[in-house]
């Protein structure tokens, strides 16, 4: 299992810059290579996708235990280089209370921890003037955008590889992503209800292009015949908190982004629309911080998977 890298030293959200080249077309079709077995019960495959041109890594955890009737519930992870080993450990702790679930980590190949200039072209709309203009210094120079393309790559390329490999049951699927992408877990869950049966978003990046996702919020309300979400909302309770020899810079980000005010409206506008259908979940963990909070948003989120 991969060595997980301290986060205060590798997680600069999402700001931090990167010039690495991407690819310049989609690929002719799906390439899957298996990687080397880490340990019993944890598996890897690079898939390069025909939607987009693009590799991804995939790091998959199986329960010990036969899988059952129907097949094992799947823990989807945004940012999985980072996320496995945390979410891989707590299934396997939580596993005989909670019920086996298989935790699959869409990360990326040779990279440690985070990849920010895929992160931001994969968990990211197209940043527009005004989100530009919002972020300043911190607007990204690397390639946004590419969420569409990125969802369609989990849906139709990286499940039907995990479907076709293990016994599970996609029906109890369930997506996690933090920060920004707890944004792309609300993209999806308000664009594409039923692609997911639960939804985890930890710390999302609402502000995100001038908080376009509550735009997609407003449309997903209006719909006619729109399903229930089982949606969980995860924020550290600390995160608006002002920081010990905090730059200016940095206390008008923190200002406007609103972290936790922002959960917890959302939160309260859902609980209303959807009036006891679905689940509308809310989870503010007391004196944690953007980065700190991220054990126990996995560990609900894992809680949440085998329910």
């Amino acid at each position: 299992m991969r060595l997980l890298i301290p986060f205060a030293a590798a997680f600069v959200l999402a700001f931090a810059l990167s010039g690495a080249p991407l690819p310049a077309r989609a690929a002719e079709e799906t390439v899957v290579t298996d990687a080397a077995p880490m340990a019993p019960g944890l598996h890897a495959f690079d898939l390069t996708a025909a939607r987009n041109g693009l590799t991804y890594r995939v790091d998959v955890s199986v329960p010990p235990v036969a899988p059952p009737p129907g097949g094992f519930p799947v823990l989807y992870l945004l940012d999985g280089n980072a996320f496995f080993s945390i979410a891989a450990t707590s299934a396997l702790l939580l596993g005989g209370s909670e019920g086996p679930v298989v935790v699959v980590a869409i990360g990326y190949p040779g990279v440690a921890g985070f990849d920010l200039t895929r992160r931001y072209l994969d968990l990211t709309s197209a940043v527009t003037p005004e989100g530009r203009t919002i972020m300043g210094a911190r607007a990204p120079k690397v390639p946004t955008g590419g969420d569409e393309a990125f969802l369609d790559v989990i849906l139709n390329e990286i499940r039907p590889e995990v479907a076709r490999r293990l016994p599970v049951n996609d029906d109890r699927a369930t997506l996690f992503g933090h920060s920004l992408g707890g944004r792309f877990v609300l993209h999806a869950a308000f664009t594409r209800p039923d692609a997911f049966r639960r939804w985890v978003a930890s710390s999302p990046s609402i502000w995100w292009n001038d908080r376009e996702v509550l735009k997609e919020e407003a449309a997903f309300a209006a719909r006619t015949g729109r399903p229930a979400l089982d949606l969980t909302l995860v924020v550290g309770g600390a995160e608006q908190d002002p920081e010990r020899e905090e730059a200016p810079e940095r206390a008008a980000f923190r200002t406007m982004a609103r972290m936790v005010d922002g959960v917890r409206d959302m939160h309260d506008r859902l609980t209303r629309l959807q009036a006891g259908a679905g689940r509308i979940d809310l989870l503010v963990v007391p004196d944690e911080g953007h980065i700190s909070v991220v054990p126990a948003s996995l560990g609900r989120a894992v809680r949440r998977a085998a329910g």
